[in-house]
């Protein structure tokens, strides 16, 4: 719990973490939320159905990235993922393997 206003008002810390520190938000959180509203607590998303749907449908970080987008450059790992392996498996290829999580190949 987060004690503000001279210890009058109890709520919680906003849980939102700062990329470069890493440290915690120090406000408190929107009454019902685990966030500020500097953070998000004040949004309430899409209102109507064709809102939500577009929202589902699009899926956008900040307009760079659609779902289109994100499945091609999947396919791309998948195929360097298989291509690496094979390369290892014929021994045409030594050392350490592609560092990071692999993709699914299901």
């Amino acid at each position: 719990m987060f004690t503000t206003m001279g210890g009058l008002v109890s709520c919680l810390q906003c849980q939102a973490r700062a990329k470069s520190t890493g440290t915690q938000c120090q406000k408190p959180a929107v009454k019902g939320k685990r966030v500020c509203r500097t953070h998000g607590g004040a949004s309430t998303g899409p209102k109507t159905e064709a809102g939500r749907r577009k929202c589902a449908e699009v899926r956008t970080v900040h307009g760079q990235e659609t779902r289109a987008a994100r499945l091609e450059r999947h396919k791309a790992s998948v195929r360097l993922t298989l291509l690496e392996a094979l390369g290892y498996a014929l021994g045409m290829m030594a050392g350490p393997r592609t560092r990071g999580r692999k993709p699914n190949l299901g």
